[in-house]
């Protein structure tokens, strides 16, 4: 059938965080959203009222249809790979949410089912493109810090404590969410270093469960090196309140970007993340100056930008940004830190 200027889209996966997409979807000129999948009937039903597209009855009845171009997988992370593989035969583009998969083989498997299918595959990876990472790649490349020698990151927030048996999350082994918090949320910094300053080398980690009663790791402490030599550390935790910052160190001055994430209900806060820019601080320390300058910064929508972007890709056959190389480099961080905390030693990336 013809293709119009807009992509079909399918929302597989409708849970908390699918309301964000499909709000930004209904935003967007560039994606048309036309169906939506969950095996919870219920939250199937409500998403497909609240957002007016229609719903399917399989993963497969998705997949079936003429006017479905493409597949947006907000699906618990185990299934990313099963999914993504039988899209890609299909011939369905693919955009799957972080992280590309829970382990290396997987997150292969699908580069590879996409590219034999020659369909695009894109993996959420969002933080990079707030207004403050922006910017600060921009004054990394452009040397307003020196040489970067050590980089700092936290992204906590006390998620732990609403998990429930029936969350995959709860699960701390590869069919759930493995590393918790770490795989949860310290993976958008894992993208991020990686974005700013490169390969990393090798982590040492310490995990521990403290406090959450589902059996998986809520506290979890991360050093790294990368190819460069510049050194890092990486916190995530599932039982503080909210927190994120990146603190880079230069040889010229050191810069921290802070994010202050809004108290609100869940679902509510999930949609805040459109508008997460104006919430967003950068300043800078400069070398033989006292106290720091704050930087300013646009305000964009990032969920609203990659998804925009996916079309664009499907449309053009560009490269996306976030692709399944880049999001596999920041998943072996992760499974670095997973088996360094498992041995007590330091290791090496698969990467």
């Amino acid at each position: 059938m013809a293709r119009n200027s807009r992509v079909g889209l399918a929302i597989v996966g409708t849970g908390a965080w699918s309301g964000a997409i499909g709000d930004v979807a209904k935003r967007s000129e560039k994606v048309d959203l036309v169906t939506c999948f969950d095996t919870n009937a219920d939250r199937k039903k409500s998403f497909s009222e609240k957002f007016g597209c229609d719903m399917e009855e399989s993963f497969e009845d998705v997949l079936r249809r003429d006017d479905v171009e493409a597949v947006h997988l907000a699906s618990p992370n185990a299934l990313h790979a099963e999914q993504a593989i039988l899209a890609s035969k299909y011939g369905k583009h693919v955009f799957v949410e972080k992280p590309i998969a829970n382990t290396i083989e997987d997150g292969k498997r699908m580069i590879d089912a996409c590219k034999q299918a020659s369909v695009i595959l894109m993996v959420g990876h969002h933080m990079r493109r707030l207004a403050g990472f922006r910017k600060l790649k921009e004054l990394v490349e452009a040397g307003a810090i020196g040489r970067p020698v050590q980089v700092d990151a936290n992204f906590s927030q006390n998620l732990g404590f609403e998990l429930t048996p029936e969350s995959f999350r709860w699960s701390g082994d590869d069919s759930g969410c493995p590393a918790g918090s770490l795989m949860t949320l310290g993976i958008h910094h894992a993208d991020i270093f990686s974005y700013l300053f490169g390969p990393i080398r090798s982590a040492f980690s310490y995990f521990n469960r403290l406090y959450i009663p589902a059996p998986v790791e809520d506290v979890t402490a991360t050093v790294f090196q990368f190819k460069s030599g510049i050194l890092g550390y990486l916190g995530s935790n599932y039982v503080s309140p909210k927190a994120m910052w990146m603190y880079v160190y230069g040889t010229e001055a050191n810069v921290l970007c802070t994010v202050i994430l809004p108290q609100l209900p869940f679902e509510e806060y999930l949609f805040a993340w459109q508008k997460v820019d104006q919430n967003t601080t950068l300043q800078i320390f400069e070398k033989e100056k006292t106290g720091a300058r704050t930087i300013p910064l646009r305000v964009g929508n990032p969920i609203l930008e990659e998804v925009d972007e996916f079309a664009d890709c499907i449309r053009t056959g560009k490269r996306p940004e976030t692709d399944g190389e880049g999001a596999l480099r920041a998943l072996a961080l992760i499974r670095a830190a997973i088996e360094s905390a498992k041995t007590g030693k330091p290791v090496e990336l698969a990467l």
